[in-house]
């Protein structure tokens, strides 16, 4: 592939490292990486690779797919992209019995959530404790523990420069303490290329994300640097980045008809962002893209849940009837995933005793509050968790329960669970039953974002397969689990096209030919009232990010009354 460079960036690929490359959103700040890399390879010996870090599995699909545009097969071979977290852990699990005496063990996320809910303390203190003197890391102890690592040992540091001799850094902005100080460890004996974007700086709510992270880095290694911020490769032709960098600077808002904006009333949300879908996929069909992707991007969880719900009903908008929308959703779903245990726990009953059956439930419900609390610390969750634990001992005891729930729960188990060997019935038979009370609200809701994986298929032909061989969906637990722990893992995998739903901080490092960006009435609301100066400005970082996923065309879906998307009277949101 050839790729015609501007004159900043051609300064950039000639100059030698370290490197500093500027850039926003589809300013080829990868590309030029990538080619950068492309022109050391050479000078690689036999076993040494250039590394690519990045912050998720999915910013390391986005560089793979580059690659493949850019380098050559035997080029790919020499570059290795990992995540940070991913990098880090080789180095622990390699040379971690330098710092404990002992093999390293990892506390994987869904282990420490359900320590960390028992836990009564500071659970970061705890979580230095369990790596200093068990051993035990946590995912967050990583960095801190690879740069303990190679900062401390020559050895190791050399290692890992002769194996990595050049290293290539994605956005450096968000880089937090621990990983800046493995990267200085590793700086001292590598070639470095840093790329950032200070306007994509959006984790300002984690405190060891640094806001002068890039002066940080300017102090320590004085890179070359070089500002890519005037080019754009992504959206070239439209006026998306102009609309996204008015919006960021609070200034009045260009006329383009690649930005669309649309007011609902509230009781024509779901018709209105439905209907947003479906006009986003035909126009750009129309406009030539063959099998156009289309993301709808909100600021929260719960709010993406909605959207999924919206598209899977048919709805009218103008008099017209508009089918659901087949759909995928990206999110953090560890709240999803204990849910659907919970019904799976379900689906085992028929067959399995009383004492058994009940039980098991109850532990699984317990479990889900429990990792409730994890996520976000709540007295009320690990009550809840307690009371449920509770219930799980009387059940396997034999005695009368005492919570509203649990006694709706035993009484359906009484009146005899019957199964139809159907797994997309059964589930929603099984699921339904979690209306037993008030408590279960929230679990009930987080059972029916299953879909949300993309993992239906997968665990209803688990499911099928376990009804043909036993005539009961025995194993249930065991077998959704796996389901969904491969579905979160492939969904990494897959390139986007049709229809994707996450929140805007998932979507960052990913592109696709349209966006919707959608505010709701009461939840994910673009600004607030109360929002400071600080906060306002964190929120159009976001936004700006969320409209420059678009390669081709964006809306943004608002309540009729939001506040302006700018200031000035001259640009206020308009239908």
């Amino acid at each position: 592939m050839e790729v015609q460079l501007s004159k900043t960036a051609q300064e950039a690929l000639d100059r030698d490292c370290p490197v500093l490359v500027l850039g926003g959103p589809g300013s080829g700040k990868t590309t030029l990486s990538l080619l950068k890399a492309q022109e050391m390879i050479p000078a690689l010996e036999p076993g040494q690779e250039i590394l690519f870090l990045s912050f998720s599995r999915a910013a390391v699909r986005q560089v793979e797919i580059r690659c493949r545009d850019i380098l050559r097969s035997d080029e790919r071979r020499q570059i290795a992209v990992r995540t940070y977290h991913a990098f880090a852990m080789d180095i622990l699990r390699a040379h971690g019995r330098m710092l404990t005496g002992s093999v390293p063990r990892i506390v994987y996320p869904g282990e420490e959530n359900l320590a960390k809910a028992a836990f009564d303390g500071d659970w970061g203190a705890e979580a230095e404790r369990l790596a200093r003197d068990d051993g035990r890391f946590t995912f967050g102890q990583f960095a801190a523990a690879a740069a303990q690592l190679v900062a401390g040992s020559a050895s190791i540091a050399s290692l890992l420069a002769n194996k990595y001799p050049v290293i290539i850094l994605d956005e450096f902005q968000d880089t937090d303490d621990a990983q800046w100080a493995l990267v200085k460890a590793l700086s001292t004996r590598s070639k470095t290329v840093f790329m950032a974007d200070p306007d994509q700086r959006i984790f300002d709510y984690d405190a060891r994300v640094d806001p002068e992270r890039l002066n940080h880095l300017r102090t320590h290694l004085s890179p070359a640097e070089f500002d890519l911020s005037g080019e754009n490769h992504r959206s070239p032709d439209a006026g998306i980045l102009q609309y996204a960098n008015a919006v960021l600077t609070n200034r009045p808002l260009p006329e383009t008809k690649d930005v669309i904006t649309r007011a609902y009333w509230p009781n024509a949300f779901d018709s209105t962002v439905h209907a947003g879908v479906v006009w986003m996929l035909g126009s750009l069909r129309k406009a030539g893209v063959a099998h156009p992707s289309v993301v709808v991007l909100a600021r929260t969880n719960a709010l993406v849940g909605k959207l999924s719900t919206v598209l899977g009903q048919e709805h009218n908008f103008n008099g017209q009837t508009i089918k659901p929308v087949e759909h995928d959703v990206l999110w953090d779903a560890d709240l999803t995933a204990a849910a659907a245990l919970v019904v799976a726990s379900i689906l085992e009953w028929p067959g399995c005793p009383k004492e058994t059956a009940l039980g098991q439930t109850f532990d699984r419900i317990a479990d889900y509050f429990d990792a409730k609390n994890a996520a976000s610390a709540s007295n009320a969750a690990r009550q809840t968790s307690e009371r449920y634990r509770t219930a799980a001992d009387r059940a396997r005891r034999g005695e009368t329960q005492r919570l509203a729930s649990a006694k709706g729960l035993t009484a359906s188990y009484d009146n005899g669970l019957v199964l139809q060997g159907d797994p997309a019935r059964d589930w929603l038979h099984a699921r339904d039953l979690l209306a037993a009370g008030n408590d279960l609200s929230d679990l009930l809701a987080n059972a029916k974002f299953v879909r949300l994986f993309r993992a239906t298929d997968e665990i209803g032909s688990r499911l099928a397969s376990a009804w043909d061989l036993r005539g009961s969906y025995g194993r249930a637990i065991d077998l959704v689990r796996r389901a969904l722990e491969a579905g979160r893992l492939q969904s990494d995998q897959r390139d986007p096209r049709g229809c994707v739903l996450m929140t805007i901080h998932k979507a960052k490092g990913k592109e696709f030919d349209g966006v919707l960006l959608v505010e709701g009435q009461y939840q994910g609301s673009f600004f607030r009232d109360t929002d400071t100066e600080a906060q306002r400005a964190a929120s159009r970082r976001l936004l700006r990010v969320g409209i420059t996923r678009a390669r081709h065309q964006v809306a943004i879906i608002r309540p009729r009354g939001a506040p302006d998307l700018v200031t000035p009277a001259s640009s206020s949101f308009s239908n």
